[in-house]
């Protein structure tokens, strides 16, 4: 058995090691560095003409986070509605 296989846990898979998560977090920005980047080298035609909002630079980039956070709150909302009581599962019958 090698070292790396000591170190899984039961349970844990290949994306709960540290080193994995942190490869995946390093890969993450920089992908999203390189296509901000790449967005200065792009000429964008507004759908809604020359000048309208999503021809600015970094308007896709910030659309998806405001769009992600959205989603986050909406979610967080929605749990606080559809919540069970505590002791919902107990068995009432005895």
């Amino acid at each position: 058995m090698s070292a790396q296989n000591q170190k899984v846990g039961i349970g844990e898979g290949y994306f709960d090691q540290p080193n994995v998560k942190r490869k995946l977090w390093k890969l993450l920005w920089s992908v999203c560095a390189i296509s901000v980047f790449l967005e200065l080298f792009l000429h964008r035609h507004g759908h809604f003409g020359e000048h309208s909002i999503d021809s600015y630079f970094g308007f896709y980039a910030i659309l998806g986070f405001v769009a992600c956070a959205l989603c986050i709150a909406v979610a967080k909302v929605l749990g606080l509605f559809l919540k069970v009581k505590p002791d919902y599962y107990d068995d009432e019958c005895n």
